[in-house]
């Protein structure tokens, strides 16, 4: 698996934190209290998480991407 894989874009939140790799993004899902984590935007992003760590092609990465931005802006957090 390569979480260490970096995202097309750094996602600044409004709190301070980035998240810039795979990892950042999987560990920032994690955090979450369960129901939040099983919220569809959630759920989407954490499947396509998989995915790219995985298989860790190019066009998986920027699906990921597109993905936790939406999740991120769902929660408020961009």
């Amino acid at each position: 698996m390569t979480w260490h894989r970096k995202l097309p874009q750094t996602f600044y939140l409004n709190d301070g934190r980035s998240i810039a790799t795979l990892a950042h993004a999987r560990d920032l899902l994690l955090a979450l209290p369960a129901p939040r984590q099983d919220d569809h935007h959630w759920v989407l992003a954490g499947g396509l998480l998989l995915q790219g760590a995985y298989r860790g092609r190019r066009d998986n990465i920027v699906d990921v991407h597109a993905e936790i931005s939406r999740a991120l802006k769902a929660e408020g957090l961009l």
